[in-house]
Parts: C-alpha cells; sequence; structure tokens
C-alpha cells in the first residue's frame, strides 16, 4: 500500500513538473513571436519602406499634399508642382452650388495682386466635380466673378486624399512650397481684407528663406 501511495505521488510531482515546463516553453514562444512583430512592423507615419515620415494622415498643419495631375478649367494639366513657383499658396476648396463660395469669389479675385506673384498664388479646387454641367457652370461663375487665378477639376487623388477630410465649402487651407499643408485649415467665406490679414500672418511665420 505505501508503495503504491509513494508512486502514486511521485507520478504527480512528475506530471506536474511536465506541466510547468510546458507553460515555460509556450510562455517563451509568445514573447519571442512578439518580439519579432514589433521589430518587423512599421514605425508610427511611415509606410514599408519608407525611410521619411508621409506626414499626418488627415488635413491639417504638416500634412503633405499627395501628388495629382488634375485638369484646369481650360484643359491644361496641373499638378503638386504648382506649390513650388510661389512661398504660399491659398487653396481654396469651392462647389458651384455654393452661395458663400460664390459670393467671396470676386474679393479672392483681387488677392494674388495684392501679394508678388513669388509669394502668394491661390488655388481653386470645384469640389461638385467632374461633372459636364458643373464644369460649365463653374466656367460661367469663375468668368463673371473676374476669377483668374487657376482652379482644377479634381482627379482622383485629390478626390479620395485632400478632400477626403473636407465636409463643408467652402474649405481653405494654405501650402508651402513643399506641399505642406502650414496654418490652419478654414471653413466660411471671408471678406479681402480679412483674407489679406491672414495671409500675410501666414507668409510671416514661413520659416525664412522658404
Amino acid at each position: 500500500m505505501n508503495t503504491r501511495r509513494t508512486h502514486n505521488h511521485g507520478t504527480s510531482k512528475l506530471t506536474l513538473l511536465i506541466a510547468a515546463l510546458v507553460v515555460i516553453l509556450v510562455a517563451v514562444i509568445v514573447v519571442t513571436a512578439l518580439q519579432d512583430a514589433r521589430k518587423n512592423a512599421p514605425a508610427t507615419g511611415t509606410t514599408p519602406g519608407a525611410s521619411t515620415p508621409t506626414g499626418p494622415a488627415t488635413l491639417g498643419t504638416g500634412y503633405v499634399v499627395r501628388p495629382f495631375s488634375a485638369s484646369d478649367l481650360g484643359g491644361r494639366i496641373i499638378d503638386a508642382t504648382f506649390f513650388a513657383r510661389q512661398r504660399l499658396t491659398m487653396v481654396n476648396v469651392w462647389g458651384t452650388f455654393c452661395g458663400p463660395c460664390i459670393r467671396e469669389m470676386p474679393d479672392l479675385a483681387q488677392l494674388p495682386g495684392e501679394f508678388p506673384s513669388a509669394d502668394f498664388a491661390i488655388l481653386g479646387v470645384i469640389a461638385d466635380t467632374p461633372d459636364a454641367a458643373n464644369e460649365a457652370t463653374a466656367r460661367q461663375l469663375t468668368g463673371s466673378t473676374g476669377v483668374t487665378y487657376t482652379n482644377v477639376i479634381p482627379d482622383r487623388s485629390i478626390a479620395t486624399e485632400m478632400l477626403a477630410d473636407v465636409s463643408v465649402v467652402p474649405t481653405t487651407f494654405f501650402v508651402d512650397r513643399t506641399g505642406t499643408v502650414v496654418g490652419e485649415v478654414l471653413t466660411g467665406s471671408r471678406t479681402k481684407a480679412q483674407w489679406m490679414s491672414i495671409i500675410q500672418g501666414v507668409l510671416t511665420n514661413l520659416p525664412a528663406g522658404s
């Protein structure tokens, strides 16, 4: 009887030891897998294989405008190199259905003449195009309001990237010559005097030499 109890006791100890070893082995495997996953995961704000940050995913200060190739109302192709021509570009997103957008257009039309061309330009983005009827309306509106600055019909990149976070029109933001958004993203229309004050402030805050 005592021999059986001793044997059973020894078997129980051996079973517990084996179970403990299995638990330790599983834990080691799990920890190793997690460490490998962390090493292989891309850093926050980067894409696999990229060596530099892509910028924030949402429109705002620091957002880098993705490459695009869009037609303006005259059929010319406009791409992201547009921003490199001047220190600051005012991007005005508007719609042909938007009363406030249309009412501020005569004031916007005057802004480029108030600043050196090397400092400032406007790029209009017509949110409710491509659409043949709306494109025709946009041509009529820009003509009747004295607008001569470039207005583009969104391509897929503009529609899915730049406009992804635009929920109202007009929405206006500023881009430096590197294609990076600077200052605030603004909604609503403003007067010429208000825009001039805002533009001057953004220009003043650009880094020296930019």
